[in-house]
């Protein structure tokens, strides 16, 4: 493959060439412009400050060698007003010690005359894609920390202010650790980004790690890298993700998981703030943040003896707990309306909304996987659903079918106290498949009770209560009352 063939075509890519030779000028401007290439010439460096100030452009060719303000000088200006402009510098053989100097000013590179135009052009071409990429990772950086900025965090309850607040006072304390406990499906890693994303340190890398995901005999390796020879299989060094995360975040997740081995290597690392890869001897010195997540009381392991308590200390600085999505309801149609539009935007479609029956199903559901299974829910009404309206039909078997909370339904509904009794024995005859006896004693009353509330109800069936033996009724009433509700 020839050079001409690695040359990757940059329409619309604006060049400037700073040159103070003429006929150097004119061929550079020449074969740029043949190449697909916008170009403007500059004699010296205060005209090319000029046409900078002028006009955007991705890239500079300037020689080192300028009359009055010299390319190095010229240099210094464009890192100091143009930061994004790529800029390369053509050097006499005689003078490379003064392009080493223009790297460390911030030059993209450098090439020494004489040279070849194609290897001009490869230089150029790649200064281009270096730049690009510099752009597409602080895009991605901001879109990133938009992302997980508090807004992203769905929530006007009072539980979700006071994390909102937790939240902003640990992002505030750059080193501070913190110890997030939820239910499975809460969003502990979400927090954990907003942490990271919100704080000083958001122009680092976040690591999140799933202790769990990892056996233990890789994860020490992981976390903490291994020299070459370390073990079978360790054919190089390599560097641990604490290492990786070096003025970031680290993010823990089950960290109820960790062994006592690791429980007692992670603790050094927090307590001396060095890394010692496996099978190394040098103590790395690392500055990172340690968020860590369990989804079980780190509290009761310690007491069980499953946990050190140093390291729960360690972990434990500032507790973030997230509650449970039964437990902020009223948060329920904000995060509906969020994964609408979420789902939406993604898939290029106008918003749709629910039915107030579905929209009621979703209220009254206990919602074991919290906000993870509301977001899944919500995508499988999308995809099953065709109208703009989607209803109970549309919502997956496992949110329609299991029993609603009652005590949610009946504040829906304005429910009389009498009603909500009612709604609650209908329950527990219905769960005992319509045996009254069992759901006498679960309720803690005797049959006939429960038999004249269901003749009520207008749901009595078998023999009338004056028909019912009088030691079946004892029997009855003396199980009931051994029964605890």
């Amino acid at each position: 493959m020839g050079k001409e063939a690695l040359i990757r075509p940059s329409m619309n890519q604006r060049i400037l060439i700073v040159e103070d030779e003429a006929p150097m000028c004119e061929l550079l401007m020449s074969f740029f412009s043949q190449k697909g290439y916008k170009v403007s010439s500059a004699q010296n460096g205060e005209e090319a400050v000029a046409k900078l100030e002028e006009q955007d452009y991705a890239l500079v060719i300037t020689d080192i060698k300028l009359p009055g303000m010299s390319g190095l000088e010229l240099l210094a200006r464009i890192r100091v007003d143009w930061s994004d402009l790529a800029v390369i510098i053509m050097t006499a053989f005689s003078s490379i010690s003064s392009a080493v100097e223009a790297m460390k000013l911030g030059a993209e590179d450098y090439i020494g005359k004489p040279f070849q135009l194609d290897e001009l052009a490869i230089t150029v071409e790649k200064g281009l894609e270096r730049r690009s990429l510099r752009r597409e990772v602080r895009e991605l950086r901001a879109e990133v920390s938009a992302r997980y900025n508090f807004s992203n965090i769905v929530g006007r309850s009072k539980p979700m202010q006071q994390l909102f607040e937790v939240i902003r006072r640990i992002a505030a304390r750059r080193d501070a650790s913190a110890l997030i406990i939820g239910s499975t499906g809460t969003g502990k890693e979400l927090v954990a980004r907003a942490i990271h994303y919100n704080s000083e340190r958001r122009g680092a890398p976040f690591v999140p790690i799933n202790c769990s995901a990892i056996p233990e005999t890789l994860l020490e390796s992981e976390l903490f890298g291994h020299q070459k020879g370390a073990f079978t299989g360790a054919h190089e060094n390599r560097r641990g993700l604490i290492e990786e995360a070096q003025g970031g975040t680290v993010f823990l997740d089950e960290i109820n998981t960790l062994s006592q081995n690791l429980q007692v290597k992670l603790l050094r690392v927090l307590q001396e703030r060095i890394v010692r890869r496996v099978g190394g001897r040098e103590n790395i010195p690392i500055d990172i943040r340690l968020v860590s997540a369990s989804n079980q009381d780190l509290e009761e392991a310690v007491k069980r003896g499953e946990f050190r308590q140093d390291l729960f200390y360690r972990l434990n600085v500032v507790p973030v707990r997230l509650p449970d999505l039964r437990d902020r309801r009223e948060d329920i149609p904000l995060l509906v309306h969020h994964f609408l539009e979420k789902f939406a935007q993604q898939h290029g479609e106008p918003p749709r909304r629910f039915s107030n029956e579905a929209m009621r199903i979703l209220m009254t559901h206990v919602w074991p996987g919290n906000v993870r299974e509301l977001e899944n829910a919500v995508e499988h009404a999308l995809t099953m659903g065709s109208s703009e309206v989607l209803t109970p039909e549309d919502l997956p078997s496992s949110i329609t079918a299991p029993e609603r909370d009652i005590v949610e339904e009946s504040v829906l509904d304005n429910a009389s106290l009498a009603d909500v009794e009612k709604r609650y024995i209908l329950r527990v005859l219905e769960r005992m498949d319509g045996h009254q006896i069992k759901t006498a004693q679960i309720l803690g009353i005797d049959r006939r009770t429960l038999y004249r509330r269901l003749r009520q109800y207008g749901k009595a069936t078998g023999p009338d209560e004056e028909d019912l033996e009088p030691d079946e009724l004892k029997q009855s009433d003396v199980q009931a009352s051994a029964s605890t509700y």
